[in-house]
């Protein structure tokens, strides 16, 4: 390895992004290196009189490495994919219709965007509503735990008490001596 090549682990370093970078060179944490996970992290906050983000700071906040750990986030694939194949079908049939080759072109890039759009957002809704239906799961279980947890101690506390009783009765004495 030359002097000017980094290690994969450090090809998306960015001080400003620390998530980005990753100790095993796999996946990106969600927390930075250095941050202890025993201590919640505090958001970051904006001040009041700062103008909102423009476009080109929008831009300019995009590094090459984002492109590398695109993979990596969620429905990114099935909406890259669906948006591949929905604009190769369109652009294909365009041209097969009789359409120039850059109009075609363009109506394949067109329904490629909103393919893309399309099954990334329609990914997220299904994440969002497993994931409604996963907290929903817990509420139950939790409820049906706490339940069962009650009957089993009103049962121990019912035996406990039948117990004592039983003790009460065989303490008194089955003879009185007058």
């Amino acid at each position: 390895m030359s002097s000017t090549e980094q290690p994969r682990s450090q090809t998306a370093a960015d001080p400003s992004r620390p998530w980005l970078q990753s100790s095993t060179g796999s996946v990106p944490s969600s927390q930075p290196p250095s941050s202890d996970p025993s201590q919640p992290q505090q958001p970051t906050q904006i001040s009041s009189n700062s103008k909102p983000p423009t476009v080109t700071e929008a831009l300019a906040s995009i590094k090459p490495s984002d492109f590398l750990t695109i993979h990596q986030k969620p429905c990114a694939r099935p909406g890259l994919l669906t948006g591949i194949g929905a604009g190769a079908v369109v652009g294909i049939l365009r041209f097969i219709i009789g359409a120039p080759v850059p109009k075609a072109a363009n109506w394949a890039v067109g329904t490629a965007v909103v393919g893309a759009i399309g099954q990334y957002e329609y990914c997220q809704y299904q994440r969002r509503q497993e994931k409604e239906k996963v907290k929903r799961v817990v509420q139950v279980y939790a409820e049906k735990a706490r339940k069962e947890k009650e009957e089993r101690e009103r049962k121990e506390r019912e035996e406990r008490e039948r117990r004592e009783r039983e003790e009460r009765e065989r303490a008194k004495r089955w003879w009185k001596f007058w």
